[in-house]
């Protein structure tokens, strides 16, 4: 019996040193000869990339690259603190923090992902010399953007695992992922095709620097649309910031201003509450208001509240109160309509809720309902106090002006792209809603054509042989510890749209809090919707009023127009009116984009060229 037990105990210390073997060896082949980085190794086999990022003419904007990850074996670490200090110097680390890890970390470790080329080339000079010894190179995947802060807040970033965390990255972070599953072959993120135009993108975005350095200005915004489908062209806020290296801006300096700063606009806001007047039927362009002296509203003989100009301009017809500025004349003008006129009217252009903008972050602006408003509420917004608003969505409302009373949804992505080159989706011109008849928006646009004129407030807009219809407008900021207005802190902008009468391009600047003095919207933000325009028209072939443009060079035929058939080549649509254009909206096979009034100037692609699913056809109407 005793031998018997004394044999079931050796048993069982023989199963149970072989079992701790077993462990021990699987243990050894997870820690390290799995996680031992070697200079041979070639990675994983299976390549998976995140799909890139390009503007409207294929200039590449985001990207994946190939860079290294570096790894430290600790065990392998002879030297922990010149290590530390070698490499902190290289990869900017914390030399503390980084020698604690390497003391206090066993086996395996990440030190830094996704370096630059400039990085790896210095690690791999010192491991050649015999320094560096448990410290590796591992081919990793990461984003690269090679305009560095172009139009940053419209792409955003992603994280040390590929995922986006903001901006298009972000928004479309499904799109642009490699599909998940897949055991067998590379994989790849589909391709966004966006808006944006890099050269106008590039000009906003030094025109914004030059400006805030020279005004000594918190922020400059500065937007640019394409006036008929409403696709943004250039989306700039300075200071911008790096996305290659987003982690070393704060999350201020990363925020996306356009969307998500809410200021109260000033009188750029006299646009939509003067069109609405006309609209609603309640004011005639041909009829007076007294803006001699101060409007006022009085209760059992004290004076309430008073709403006065910056000068005494006497009798104003309403082109006059948008030319002028005055703040009388569309207090007056507010009082022929109710609290919940004006309320309703405001929503349709859009103020108080989202444009629709496909970057994340917007925020809804502040427009309280009229059965919160006081007795000055209704003739304060009408000049634009008492509601709150983003440049994204005065930019919006702008397109009211432009499309015949038809408010437009901003687009900031053009396609979506299969990483074959197919055609996934496609964003088109999308309208929202009638907010005026076709009569008031185009009276306000010649308003605002007036603004430009010598006496206007908006005449520094103006440029040679362009006719562009423009409002400025300076708000008074918030004096935080007050809770009142500020003396001292202003918001000047200016919003406009060219050519006015084939309206192009809508813009518009504000600049955020100004120094030196100036601080009035139409001293020193016209004149940068100027230098802007100055670049756009021969950029863009906006013809100007004093250059000779024949019908007969533009094909515009006189006879009876017919729209040609679609066979296997683009046909030849130079010369055929809008209303003849209107049934290639029905054909699902074609994608096509009109854009202007009138006859077709210019086409692309060209007459002749092979048609296929794919192919965008845009005509520009003039």
């Amino acid at each position: 019996m005793h031998k018997l037990t004394t044999r079931r105990l050796h048993i069982l210390f023989g199963a149970t040193l072989v079992i701790a073997l077993v462990i021990a060896l699987q243990f050894f082949q997870l820690m390290v000869i799995e996680h031992t980085p070697t200079a041979g190794s070639s990675g994983p086999a299976q390549r998976v990339e995140r799909g890139p990022i390009l503007d409207r003419h294929g200039n590449i904007l985001a990207l994946q690259t190939r860079l290294d990850t570096v790894t430290a074996w600790a065990p392998g670490i002879r030297t922990p603190a010149q290590t530390a200090r070698t490499l902190a110097e290289i990869l900017d680390l914390d030399e503390e923090l980084l020698l604690q890890r390497f003391q206090h970390e066993p086996g395996f470790l990440f030190v830094k992902r996704t370096i630059t080329p400039t990085q790896s080339r210095q690690i791999r000079e010192l491991q050649e010399s015999g320094q560096l010894e448990g410290i590796h190179l591992q081919e990793d995947f990461g984003r690269s953007y090679p305009e560095g802060p172009l139009a940053a807040h419209v792409l955003g970033y992603v994280g040390i695992d590929n995922q986006g965390l903001d901006g298009i990255e972000y928004r479309f972070d499904s799109q642009l992922s490699a599909p998940s599953g897949s055991q067998q072959g590379d994989a790849f993120g589909n391709q966004i095709i966006l808006t944006i135009d890099s050269r106008i993108q590039a000009f906003t975005d030094q025109l914004a620097r030059d400006v805030r350095e020279e005004r000594e200005a918190d922020a400059v915004l500065l937007l640019v649309m394409d006036a008929y489908t409403g696709e943004i062209l250039a989306y700039t806020a300075s200071p911008g910031y790096d996305p290659n290296q987003f982690a070393g801006f704060t999350s201020e300096q990363r925020r996306n201003l356009p969307i998500s700063y809410l200021y109260e606009p000033g009188s750029v806001f006299k646009i939509f509450s003067m069109a609405a007047f006309l609209h609603l039927g309640v004011v005639d362009q041909n009829e007076f208001f007294d803006a001699g002296s101060a409007y006022e509203r009085r209760s059992n003989g004290e004076t309430l509240f008073r709403i006065s100009d910056l000068g005494s301009y006497g009798r104003l017809r309403p082109a006059d109160i948008i030319r002028l500025s005055s703040n009388v004349g569309a207090a007056y003008a507010s009082d022929r309509v109710s609290n919940e006129q004006l309320y309703h009217m405001m929503r349709q252009f859009g103020f108080g809720e989202h444009t629709g903008i496909d970057l994340n972050g917007e925020q809804r602006g502040i427009l309280r309902p009229p059965e919160s408003w006081s007795a000055r509420t209704k003739p304060t917004i009408s000049i634009g106090q008492e509601v709150a608003v983003s440049a994204m969505q005065l930019l919006t409302a702008g397109t009211v002006f432009a499309n015949d009373g038809v408010l437009l949804k901003p687009q900031i992505v053009r396609r979506i792209v299969s990483p074959e080159g197919k055609t996934l989706q496609s964003f088109e011109r999308e309208p929202v809603r009638q907010v005026l008849s076709p009569g008031a928006a185009n009276s306000m646009l010649e308003m605002m054509v007036g603004a430009t004129r010598d006496s206007g407030t908006a005449w520094r807009a103006r440029v040679d042989g362009i006719d562009i219809a423009a409002k400025t407008g300076t708000a008074q900021m918030l004096d935080p510890t007050t809770g009142g207005y500020s003396d001292t802190a202003f918001i000047p902008s200016t919003l406009a749209i060219f050519p006015a009468h084939a309206p192009r391009i809508i813009a518009y600047t504000a600049l955020i809090n100004p120094q030196g003095g100036e601080h009035l919207g139409g001293r020193i933000a016209a004149p940068i919707i100027r230098e802007l325009a100055e670049f756009l028209v021969p950029y863009l072939g906006i013809p100007r009023a004093d250059e000779q443009i024949y019908r007969e060079a533009a094909g515009v035929r006189i006879e009876q127009q017919h729209l040609p058939d679609l066979t296997d080549t683009v046909p030849d649509f130079r010369g055929l009116a809008r209303r003849t254009l209107m049934p290639l909206y029905e054909n699902p096979d074609i994608e096509v984009v009109i854009r202007g009034s009138g006859w077709v100037a210019r086409q692309t692609p060209a007459p002749g060229t092979p048609l296929s699913t794919d192919t965008r056809i845009i005509l520009e109407l003039e």
